[in-house]
C-alpha cells in the first residue's frame, strides 16, 4: 500500500485491494460507538494487509533519496482510519 496522494498511487494494485479490505468494514467501523473499538477494526486490516502472502506494506517515499520505506503500524493504522472515514456520510444513508 503506498501513501501518498496522487492518480499513480490510487491506481497501485495494492491500494485498490487495500480500499476492498477498507470497503468490507467501513460500515462496523462507522457504526462503532467507541474510539477503541475503531482503533481495533483499523488495526484489524492492518494486520490482514500483513499478513498476506507475500506480505503487505504501507510505504512512503522518500521525497530526498526517492527511497521508499515502511511507514510502521501506527501511521498505517492513522491511514486506514481516514480511508474507513471517508465518505462516511453517503455509507450512513444506506
Amino acid at each position: 500500500v503506498l501513501c501518498g496522494r496522487g492518480g499513480t498511487i490510487n491506481a497501485h494494485p495494492g491500494n485498490e485491494q487495500y480500499r476492498k479490505f477498507v470497503e468490507r468494514k467501513k460500515r462496523v467501523y462507522l457504526t462503532a460507538r467507541f474510539k477503541r473499538e475503531k482503533r481495533l477494526i483499523a488495526s484489524s486490516i492492518v494486520e490482514e494487509i500483513r499478513n498476506l502472502d507475500p506480505p503487505g506494506r504501507f510505504l512512503m517515499k522518500d521525497p530526498h533519496s526517492d527511497i521508499w520505506y515502511d511507514v510502521g503500524d501506527e501511521k498505517a493504522r492513522d491511514k486506514t482510519s481516514q480511508a474507513l472515514r471517508e465518505n462516511a456520510l453517503s455509507v450512513r444513508k444506506q
